[in-house]
């Protein structure tokens, strides 16, 4: 794929029914002052997240790149283990989104680390506080997934329209400042009806391979067989990595206990949990969550008054 020229938006033209794959929907919106729990230390993430810095300022790291933004400015980072560290008075517009093909490889695979003025896209910003001021009204105490929030028809679409308005203008300011969006490539429509289902399911039910098989029509063995082709993975992988993705998220992000989170996952019981999560992540859940903030606390030790 080409790269677009500097200021000039990437504009290929590729059929409607493949841009119909892309998943793209809002995860979480919060706007106002970051919370003590959240100023520092380490989150992880596969998906995608934007912050725009209303106050003060925040340092972040990912590997060997850094970023000091202040106010009036937007970030887009890298995903992955990141490092902040937020000034105490910091306010923010954090949005975090999904954008990625059925695959799981995600719209921009290059290039995130973009940070540029707010006045240099001032619809980005009245975008995210339209969408923030809906949320906040209809989903005051979301701190996690808002995907699993129930609602009405309403708003679902009104989500919909206010988030599509916000994405449209997000990805407008990437690729004018030089990334390229990927592409998806041809996939069997079997197999796309299959991710669909597992995407509208949710994690929380066990994947039923034999009756999505039979959904759209295949054998267990053919079903198997292609999907690994064309995803690199069984549909249990890939299921997990969904499951996963969601686990580290919500622990990270959500007030509830672990115990909670596990139930939410449609795991039976805590033990069985925590054994998953650690044959994922190499540490228990609890251990996973307090490390978020001592990971922080070691490498800075607290001021002197």
């Amino acid at each position: 794929m080409r790269a677009s020229a500097a200021g000039q938006p990437f504009m290929e033209k590729i059929p409607f029914t493949e841009w119909a794959n892309l998943h793209s929907h809002l995860i979480w919106i919060y706007e106002g002052e970051v919370q003590p729990q959240w100023k520092h230390g380490v989150t992880t993430s596969a998906h995608m997240a934007a912050w725009l810095v209303l106050k003060g300022e925040v340092e972040v790291r990912i590997g060997d790149q850094a970023w000091k933004v202040s106010a009036g400015q937007w970030l887009f980072p890298p995903s992955g283990d990141l490092w902040r560290n937020f000034s105490d008075d910091a306010r923010i517009i954090s949005v975090r989104f999904r954008a990625s093909w059925p695959t799981g490889e995600p719209l921009f695979r290059e290039g995130l680390g973009v940070m540029f003025p707010s006045s240099e896209c001032p619809e980005l910003e009245r975008a995210a506080r339209a969408l923030s001021r809906f949320v906040g009204a209809r989903f005051p105490k979301v701190f996690s997934f808002l995907v699993d929030e129930p609602t009405t028809l309403a708003e679902h679409l009104r989500l919909q329209a206010l988030f599509a308005r916000w994405f449209d203008v997000a990805v407008s300011a990437l690729t004018e400042r030089g990334l390229v969006p990927s592409r998806m490539g041809r996939i069997d429509p079997r197999l796309l009806k299959a991710v669909s289902l597992v995407e509208q399911r949710g994690v929380a039910a066990p994947l039923a391979e034999r009756e999505l098989a039979r959904e759209i029509g295949l054998s267990v063995s053919q079903f198997a067989r292609l999907f690994a082709r064309q995803f690199g993975a069984s549909p249990h992988s890939y299921f997990e990595r969904r499951r996963h993705e969601q686990a580290v998220a919500t622990l990270q992000s959500s007030p509830y206990t672990v115990k909670e989170i596990a139930f939410q996952l449609g795991f039976s019981s805590l033990p069985h949990f925590s054994a998953w999560f650690r044959r994922h992540q190499g540490v228990s859940p609890r251990e996973f969550r307090a490390s978020r903030t001592r990971e922080f606390g070691a490498a800075h030790p607290p001021r002197a008054k």
